[in-house]
């Protein structure tokens, strides 16, 4: 498959969401204003009786159309944005709102255990950072979703039920068919297309709103009363019919949008975890199950396209394929019986990298129990990094109010972490992220200054120094909300040509070959008709062009990453300094190492 090929069908996809979401708002206005010209023409029959020859019916009223349509579009478009600020915090909210319940990194329960320890297996593997992870308490159905506006903010989230009845494979295979959606930009399509729905259902949840106000009302025998109680129920009543219209388009909306991402998803859940029978099974087992994948959560309607499969029973506008032709996609030998699907024993699986890591890991001394330990060990990498800067950096901790103890444990763990491949550097990292995220707004800001004056230590800044430094910008600053996600500027990948010119000329220096940036040059050709520009750029220059490529859109990123790994490749070898530049690069610009430079890594 191309690679740009592929993305232009994807840029389609968003592109077809705004056309559906303006024609959902058309339609809503077209069936309301025609409903408001019926109830018009009835109401005037009524109050001229004597009209003999009847009162016809203007269908066409210019003046009236734009009174409705700016009334309905006002109230979608405002609902639409309050809900856009509101998601705007992260997946968080979209966990809270389905009930759902952070599990701690910490947690000793075996069940959260064993899906902690899959969620970081998948994200060393994928090149993503380790997401928050939630589970929803009173869900006893099969299902997941991955919720976020950018990976920093990212959050998975699974039902009871899920932990419950899957086995470890099988469970592999529904989280990295939710790390796929984060990946392949599908998250923050999604988080977006949420807030649009939210607008369209305005109309009918006020509606509601207006009917269960009653019961401050209830039990009242003042006549007066008895009005006002009138007047709410018809008008709740009619706001609530006319607002079922915007009902009807946010699930259509929903169906056009989802179906096809879900196949994909699908087979990259495949293409991560190397087994297609876990997510067959984990998708057998919901076709066998009298729960199927129901969510019983009220806010399951305006989230129901973000989860593994269909939140209620298939329907006309159901969000995903069905469960049939799902598994057929990834099994085409299913014979169709699901007979003993819930009674599966654990298929087999490769093992995988990412848990040869965790493994390795575990058996150091390094040790993530609190935020205090994910900072020790990322200023130990910073230190670890320039062997002659032990004495600096202990000046530099005290002066932070570090104690004793605390800089003997930081300069300590230095000492081991100086021999860790970047293999190993870089799982750390991963996994200190989730504890990071839990410092408040002072401690997080007092720890970027510190980390900053580590890096400028000696007056220069190396490579890896350089991959931290964006790994805590991204991580810390926008991950804790200190500074907002860059404003989309740039939705073509030709519009910052010179950037990339620059950032490829850096592969192009550290791959030690030329004719490294050749295939590269040429997939931007074929692409976009223009020829890549020469450059020769150090450190400063990347970082700049960083800056810019962080405000492009997630396709964009994506492609970009695609080009840089095309050079990583090249010689078929990837050496540290490799995976340390595309990483930063990555954490830079807010995307995720594609997996063709993870499989030639690991």
């Amino acid at each position: 498959m191309n690679f740009f090929e592929a993305q232009e069908r994807a840029r389609k996809s968003s592109r077809a969401l705004v056309w559906w979401f303006a024609l959902s708002v058309l339609g809503v206005i077209a069936v309301i204003y025609l409903l408001a010209v019926l109830v018009l023409h009835y109401h005037f029959a009524i109050t001229h009786p004597t009209d003999q020859h009847g009162t016809p019916i203007l269908w066409w009223d210019p003046d009236f159309l734009l009174l409705v349509g700016g009334i309905v579009s006002g109230v979608i478009v405002t609902g639409s944005l309050v809900k856009m600020v509101q998601l705007s915090a992260g997946g968080k909210v979209v966990a809270q709102d389905l009930g759902g319940r952070q599990v701690e990194p910490n947690t000793s329960n075996l069940e959260e255990r064993r899906l902690l320890n899959v969620v970081e297996e998948m994200a060393i593997a994928s090149g993503l950072p380790v997401p928050q992870v939630w589970i929803m308490e009173e869900e006893r159905g099969i299902n997941a979703f991955a919720a976020g506006t950018d990976p920093t903010n990212a959050v998975i989230g699974v039902t009871r039920g899920t932990l419950e009845r899957l086995s470890r494979a099988e469970l592999q295979g529904v989280v990295a068919h939710e790390f796929s959606h984060i990946l392949n930009g599908d998250m923050k399509l999604n988080m977006r297309l949420m807030g649009w729905i939210f607008g369209l259902v305005m109309l009918s949840m006020l509606g509601r709103i207006m009917l269960e106000s009653l019961r401050f009302l209830r039990g009242s025998r003042d006549s007066k009363d008895n009005g006002i109680v009138f007047v709410i129920v018809a008008a709740g009543l009619v706001v609530w019919l006319v607002g079922s219209v915007g009902v009807f388009f946010a699930r259509l909306l929903q169906a056009a949008i989802s179906r096809q991402r879900e196949y994909l998803a699908d087979a990259s859940a495949v293409q991560f975890t190397r087994d297609s029978q876990g997510i067959a099974s984990a998708l057998k087992k919901i076709a066998s199950s009298s729960m199927q994948s129901h969510i019983t959560s009220p806010q399951a309607m305006e989230a129901r396209h973000l989860f593994f499969a269909s939140s209620g029973f298939q329907a006309l506008m159901a969000t995903h394929p069905p469960l049939v032709k799902r598994i057929l996609a990834i099994d085409p030998a299913w014979d169709g019986d699901l007979r003993g699907a819930d009674d599966m024993a654990e298929p087999s699986v490769n093992v995988e990298h990412g848990a040869q890591i965790l493994q390795q890991l575990r058996a150091g001394m390094v040790v993530l129990a609190s935020s205090e330990d994910a900072k020790i060990l990322l200023l130990g990498l910073l230190v670890a990094a320039d062997p002659n800067a032990q004495t600096r950096a202990a000046q530099l901790l005290q002066q932070h109010s570090f104690s004793a103890e605390s800089i003997t444990k930081l300069l300590a763990c230095s000492s081991e972490l100086s021999s860790y491949e970047s293999t190993r550097k870089l799982a750390l990292i991963d996994l200190s992220l989730p504890w990071l995220r839990k410092m408040n707004r002072e401690e997080a800001q007092n720890f970027v200054t510190l980390s900053q004056a580590l890096i400028d230590a000696d007056g220069e800044v190396n490579l890896f120094e350089f991959l931290l430094q964006k790994v805590i910008e991204r991580h810390v600053l926008i991950g804790l909300a200190i500074q907002p996600v860059p404003k989309i500027r740039y939705r073509k990948l030709a519009e910052l040509e010179t950037e990339l010119s620059h950032l490829l000329a850096a592969f192009t220096a550290l791959a030690g070959d030329s004719a490294a940036i050749q295939p590269a040059a040429q997939e931007y050709r074929e692409h976009s008709g223009r020829v890549l520009p020469t450059s020769s750029a150090g450190l400063t220059e990347v970082a700049h062009a960083l800056r810019e490529m962080d405000a492009a859109t997630p396709l964009v990123k994506q492609q970009i990453l695609r080009l840089c790994s095309l050079i990583v490749i090249h010689d078929g070898v990837v050496n540290d300094h490799e995976i340390e530049l595309l990483r930063a690069t990555a954490e830079a610009i807010g995307s995720a190492i594609p997996p063709i430079a993870t499989a030639s890594y690991f």
